[in-house]
């Protein structure tokens, strides 16, 4: 406990004294979906002079004053990319926990219907193994047709492509967040566990994933219906 109330002190601390310049660099999020610009501080060529004629032309600059300055806050800044260098060292060394830091990903399946749960289950694994196949012909009683559409458009251009998405040993570790939405239609957030990967068809050789170890997924998926009778109607991703 003492660590972390140290580290977060430090971590305070470094935010309050940071120089501006580390909260701006890149923009919002550098590379978010929105482009923004940083400003900046432009001088054009003050240097505090002063101008004395006294009949020959004389003139002091305190430029020189000016350029410790600057030193001293390129001096500044080093040292504070050091000390965020030793805190990540830190962190990396101990592998400490920040207690405000969030797990996105839920090992519980909260929905009260003890059927419904099982139906849901159920029709994603169907889903997980056709996807595998390439052949979602099976699944067209449990797939609203928009959607049929959209994921047989998708398999064919990767088919074109020469290429197939293998989604292998799938587990459904969580259903949270059911709610009801318009017309006859919920939605659930499920949490689950596969071996993802992208092959070549004529080579055999993985263009992209990993065919030995299951990588964690995040989807909130639509339904329509009632169950026994469900209906995928939406699947969105979620980065976790």
């Amino acid at each position: 406990m003492m660590k972390k109330i140290i580290v977060l002190l430090l971590i305070s601390g470094l935010f309050l004294v940071t120089p501006h310049a580390f909260a701006t660099a890149g923009g919002y999020r550098g590379g978010g979906n929105r482009s923004t610009r940083t400003g900046g501080n432009f001088g054009g060529g003050n240097t505090n002079s002063d101008y004395h004629n006294t009949g020959s032309n004389n003139y002091s600059s305190n430029s020189g004053t000016s350029r410790m300055g600057r030193r001293y806050s390129r001096g500044r800044i080093w040292e504070w990319l050091i000390v965020l260098v030793g805190l990540g060292l830190y962190f990396v060394r101990n592998k400490v926990k920040l207690p405000f830091k969030k797990r996105d990903y839920h090992q519980e399946k909260t929905i009260n219907d003890p059927a419904l749960a099982q139906g849901i289950e159920e029709i994603f694994l169907n889903v997980q193994e056709a996807w595998d196949k390439q052949d979602l012909q099976s699944l067209s009683p449990f797939y609203g047709d928009q959607l049929y559409e959209k994921h047989q458009k998708v398999l064919e251009k990767m088919r074109n492509k020469g290429q197939i998405n293998h989604t292998r040993s799938a587990i459904l570790d969580g259903i949270t967040r059911y709610k009801e939405i318009k017309d006859n239609q919920f939605e659930v957030d499920l949490y689950f566990v596969a071996i993802d990967y992208l092959v070549s068809i004529d080579s055999g050789q993985i263009i992209s994933g990993n065919n030995q170890y299951r990588r964690e997924f995040k989807q909130r998926w639509t339904f329509s219906g009632q169950k026994g009778a469900l209906r995928v109607e939406k699947m969105r991703e979620f980065k976790i």
